[in-house]
């Protein structure tokens, strides 16, 4: 399960990246509205994410104006989460989009369950399914499974798969990775390495074939050592 975390308390957010990664539920982190756009423009859209957990007050405006915009349309549910507890602005939370609401201070695992419900509301839609080997990925799911393993891919590693797999068997090349997941960005190597090395990882674990090549002046490719 991956999520999007907007909150400025840095220390309540690392209190919550923490444990919920012990629930098996990753999470990308934004301190203010303006970082959680600049996501959105990385990973073209949130439909990536099984939910959204935002606050009320940031520093550059309310969480309001986040879901007034395009960029939340896509049926990601939404959890408020804040100090605001007025009646006011719960009912103002609710009109605008959100499917639940909890106030500061809250239970780490009361969270937890309410993330894990409102994933389970996330409308699907049409079936775009890549194989290989025991490698099966859901593109408009947005599940991928491995030996009925279930792969937790960041936004940027379900970019960078999504790359790979359309152009299957044929290789894609550093420059054109870059060019999609950080366009019009500088982005040193160990930027790339990083991310290249975290989706392999997460691919191909114990005695699985590897699945993610990378060849020499030709770039990276997915298919299996036979191909």
């Amino acid at each position: 399960m991956l999520v999007l975390l907007v909150e400025d308390d840095t220390s309540l957010a690392a209190q919550l990246i923490d444990f919920l990664q012990c629930e098996d539920i990753e999470v990308d982190y934004a301190t203010s509205i303006s970082t959680a756009k600049e996501i959105a423009a990385k990973t073209r859209e949130y439909i990536n994410y099984d939910a959204v957990i935002l606050d009320m007050d940031l520093p550059d405006g309310s969480g309001l104006s986040l879901l007034s915009t395009q960029i939340l349309g896509q049926g990601v549910p939404v959890l408020f989460c804040t100090a605001a507890t007025s009646l006011d602005d719960k009912l103002a939370a609710f009109s605008a989009g959100a499917l639940d609401y909890i106030t500061k201070p809250f239970a780490l695992p009361e969270l937890a369950v309410r993330l894990k419900i409102l994933a389970q509301k996330k409308p699907s839609s049409r079936t775009e399914v890549f194989k290989l080997d025991t490698l099966e990925v859901d593109f408009s799911l947005k599940i991928a499974k491995r030996n009925e393993r279930v792969l937790v891919l960041s936004p940027q590693q379900w970019q960078l798969i999504s790359l790979l797999a359309n152009h299957s068997p044929m290789p894609v090349s550093k420059d054109q990775i870059l060019d999609y997941i950080w366009p019009d960005q500088d982005v040193n190597n160990n930027m790339y390495k990083s991310l290249l090395t975290r989706l392999r990882r997460n691919v191909s674990k114990h005695d699985e074939v590897e699945l993610i090549h990378t060849i020499k002046s030709q770039g990276v490719v997915l298919r299996s050592e036979g191909d």
